[in-house]
């Protein structure tokens, strides 16, 4: 079904479809199909302002790692093209005094904090979460559970990693002549974030309710956002390949002119995976291909023996629509 949901909506339209789905004898089926349905619905129709995320096109090419580094002391390096992001990890104090490492970010909920500061940060450099840790965690689209293991203390340390880290976005010159030309070179993305206090927000009155992006980063980030469906994002939240293809799609196929084949090794080089053989990598891309689809219906995407291969594309968010935006926000 999720290949052919698109066509299925259009023909049948989504009432037809929910009830279709509530049919199924198997619970877990039955929900996986309405939520799907749900978020393929909300990418077809029309969308507003409201609906919109936003990633700086160098994040959409190359990604953070999906699991935890070995060590907090490495730097995560990827590259697209003539693209290269490098994540140094910050140091902070420890309950001892000693100066320790955080680690690089990782994983969906590091990724879904960058998404929202980067949406809103489209918007104006000082960033709002909301008005308390809980309340920020549900605008993630996350449910609330405290403990070691829950939501609040997993987006804590994941949010400390984001602001302590220094991110370095360089682009190699095409004339080699010129040498290489780096538009943001270790850089912090974020100040002020202080949301990793095990403490009670409310009974300590240290929540931090508004965050500074790094003025260099904003200004960047205006001129190189590329717009992506929240309802999209929202529902590929859970798998960290799935949003990192679904940001690499959006930034790469409307800018084709023809069709380009992706080997393996290339995506490897460009997502968070850390499989080495090329074989494991087509096979998970393989399991979330469809759902990335799903939610991107214009994408024109064909899984290959050898990688996958891009043709020309409309983009998840029309061009109109965009540009309506900010001649809004310019007037």
């Amino acid at each position: 079904m999720v290949q052919e949901i698109h066509q299925q909506l259009a023909l049948w339209g989504s009432e037809s479809l929910i009830r279709n789905a509530q049919s199924l004898p198997d619970a877990r089926d039955r929900r996986r199909e309405l939520r799907l349905i749900e978020h393929a619905s909300a990418v077809m129709g029309e969308l507003s302002e409201d609906d919109l995320s936003f990633v700086h096109s160098g994040l959409c090419q190359t990604a953070l790692p999906h699991q935890r580094l070995a060590s907090n002391d490495s730097i995560w390096q990827r590259s697209s093209g003539r693209f290269h992001l490098m994540v140094s990890p910050g140091a902070v104090r420890n309950a001892e005094g000693q100066a320790v490492r955080v680690g690089v970010p990782y994983g969906t909920r590091a990724r879904l904090i960058m998404i929202f500061l980067q949406s809103e940060g489209v918007k104006s450099r000082t960033v709002h979460l909301g008005s308390s840790m809980a309340a920020w965690v549900r605008s993630l689209g996350l449910a609330v559970s405290g403990g070691p293991r829950g939501t609040i203390q997993s987006i804590r340390e994941q949010a400390l990693r984001i602001a302590r880290c220094e991110f370095t976005m360089q682009w190699d010159a095409a004339n080699l002549e010129s040498g290489s030309h780096t538009i943001i070179k270790d850089q912090r993305l974020v100040s002020g974030m202080s949301l990793w206090a095990t403490h009670d927000d409310k009974a300590s009155g240290k929540w931090s309710a508004t965050v500074e992006l790094a003025p260099d980063f904003h200004s960047h980030l205006r001129h190189h956002a590329v717009p992506l469906a929240k309802d999209a994002i929202a529902y590929l939240k859970d798998n960290s390949l799935a949003l990192d293809l679904y940001t690499l799609l959006a930034y790469r196929l409307q800018r084709l002119d023809r069709p380009i084949l992706m080997r393996w090794s290339m995506l490897a080089q460009q997502t968070g995976s850390d499989v080495v053989r090329s074989s494991h990598l087509a096979q998970r891309v393989k399991m979330v291909l469809g759902d990335v689809l799903a939610v991107y219906p214009d994408a024109n995407v064909e899984l290959t023996r050898y990688g996958l291969k891009l043709l020309p594309s409309k983009p998840p968010i029309p061009k109109t629509m965009v540009q309506g935006m900010r001649l809004a926000a310019s007037s």
